[in-house]
């Protein structure tokens, strides 16, 4: 274990090296493996104390560059083996954890603590360079590198970023060392990957692979292939986990005449165990020329989420995100265009019954925190992005489109569509945005105190069994109805509340199960914004919302 110039919180005068929790505040390097040094890291993490100097927080010297290093440097060893060509260092499938509460400020790899330094922008260039060879480096010796900062000081993510994509880890952020940074150093140093991963691709002759989306680079055709004449097309994998995914983007070179094509996957890797696996995915889809058989086997989650990862690709700062809001637009009003029908004696046009799940998806992700406003600053857009391209599907799929449950008497759930009509004051519902869990308990309920402890007991309950083995652990955040935290519930939800009343009913069925007063009590709380709903949105397309299916 290495720490450079690392020190508690101030104030935390008693650590407990037993927890991880609230410990590390500067810059630190954390070996996986660590039950074979258990004795010193509690002499280690025992050692830590305050920090004492009066010196800003922003400008203290942290050399996480040279960390890095000498951790690396550890895990090499003094010697390395060959195996199938490639170097295989004994730190094999060896993760490194840098745990960052500020920039790196001192040594290889930094930046001046301050953005007024006159040659700051090229000092940040060459930082950005020298952290992508250091990832590379770490990736050619079959090291991942996760880097979990924490706390109010900016720890410069554009140039901490290279160093996680480029050796296949990741960067998360958190509002400070408590408890979600603990469970995901705990989740960052135990899970299971494997290494050496290649992913061929194989298609019919008339489909085209145009883009693969994912943990991986393509990968020297000619040092890889046995076969003179494969078409494949290889990924290499930094490292393999159940938590990454690659959306593929293929088109067709011409006509197809025949009744099928095939697609064969194949991937390869080394477990934790060192072991070779293989496996091979071949599939058979049929081909048809009816457009409607064509649409019914089109899956609206699968299509918003290939959609969606095309697109926060392009989306490279806050300039691009509105960009691509707007070309979310240009997409729904093209598969209108193309596939819907249009209104008579109206130039509007109907969007595809066969796909009537797909606009408010992609709704939901242009106002979302991946493209939309939520998200305030650049740096945690920036990582979110970076989470979405390589995340699972259903992971991607919940970043996209938030997921509420209301909690019913007796501690069950009832799932209902994410409006704003969900925020009734007797209930209490649960958000899962993916990166994010809201907690939402309503003024009327929470004035009964036996209820609603009773409430937030079974939401908390739901929220940790939804997310037991998701990495990065999501936040979760509790708040009552009125409270300043509220809105960050309530900018996640569809507004409905200005849709009149049998719109609302036919895309929120429960409204219909409460009494004149209860409603005329729910739109009395909503607060107004701009924001427009689904409804008005697709409207403005010159498109007719799809019926809800």
């Amino acid at each position: 274990m290495i720490f450079q110039r690392s020190h508690l919180l101030p104030g935390d005068k008693s650590p407990n090296p037993e927890s991880l929790k609230g410990l590390i505040y500067g810059t630190g390097v954390y070996l996986s493996q660590m039950h074979a040094s258990n004795e010193a890291a509690h002499r280690i993490f025992s050692s830590l104390r305050s920090f004492k100097l009066d010196i800003a927080e922003a400008s203290r010297e942290r050399c996480l560059g040279a960390a890095v290093e000498i951790a690396l440097a550890i895990i090499q060893g003094p010697s390395a083996e060959m195996s199938r060509g490639v170097v295989k260092w004994p730190g094999v499938n060896t993760r490194i954890i840098v745990c960052a509460g500020g920039p790196n400020t001192y040594g290889p790899g930094s930046v001046p603590h301050s953005f007024g330094h006159p040659n700051y922008a090229h000092l940040e260039s060459t930082a950005f360079k020298w952290m992508e060879h250091l990832g590379r480096e770490a990736q050619r010796h079959n090291t991942v590198v996760d880097i979990l900062c924490a706390g109010t000081c900016p720890v410069r993510v554009p140039v901490l970023q290279p160093l996680a994509k480029s050796s296949g880890g990741v960067l998360v952020l958190h509002d400070d060392f408590g408890e979600a940074f603990g469970v995901n150093l705990q989740r960052a140093a135990s899970r299971a990957s494997g290494s050496h991963g290649l992913l061929e691709i194989r298609c019919s002759d008339d489909i085209l692979v145009t883009q693969v989306i994912g943990p991986g680079e393509e990968a020297e055709h000619e040092d890889i292939s046995e076969f003179k004449s494969d078409t494949s097309l290889s990924i290499q994998m930094s490292s393999v986990e159940e938590s990454q995914c690659f959306a593929l983007s293929m088109e067709n070179k011409g006509d197809i005449k025949s009744d099928s094509v095939y697609f064969q996957f194949v991937i390869q890797f080394s477990n934790v165990y060192q072991a070779d696996v293989s496996r091979v995915i071949t599939i058979r889809l049929a081909t048809t020329d009816s457009v409607s058989a064509y649409l019914d086997s089109v899956h609206d989650e699968v299509a918003a989420i290939l959609i969606a990862k095309r697109t926060l690709l392009r989306a490279k700062n806050s300039a691009y995100a509105i960009d691509m809001r707007a070309s979310v637009d240009e997409r729904i009003k093209d598969v209108a265009l193309r596939f819907g029908a249009p209104v008579p004696k109206s130039k509007l046009r109907r969007f595809p019954k066969e796909l009537s799940l797909l606009p408010e998806l992609l709704f939901h992700l242009r106002r979302g925190p991946l493209l939309g406003s939520i998200v305030g600053h650049e740096d945690e857009r920036s990582v979110l992005r970076n989470l979405f391209l390589n995340a699972s599907f259903d992971l991607s799929l919940r970043m996209v489109a938030p997921r509420c449950l209301m909690h019913r008497e007796g501690g069950t759930f009832a799932e209902l569509p994410a409006y704003d009509l969900a925020m009734q004051s007797d209930t209490a519902a649960v958000l899962d945005h993916g990166t994010d869990i809201f907690i939402w308990l309503g003024a009327e309920l929470a004035v009964d105190d036996g209820r609603s402890a009773a409430a937030l007991a079974a939401c908390r309950t739901l929220a940790e069994e939804l997310t037991e083995s998701r990495f990065p652990a999501p936040r979760i955040l509790a708040f009552k109805e009125g409270s300043s935290q509220a809105r960050y519930f309530v900018s996640r939800l569809i507004p409905a509340y200005k849709d009149p009343p049998y719109e609302q009913e036919a895309r929120f069925p429960q409204l219909q199960t409460l009494t004149m007063e209860q409603r005329i009590k729910l739109k009395s709380s909503f607060l107004h914004f701009y924001d427009p709903s689904f409804c008005e949105w697709i409207r403005s397309l010159k498109v007719v919302p799809p019926e809800p299916s």
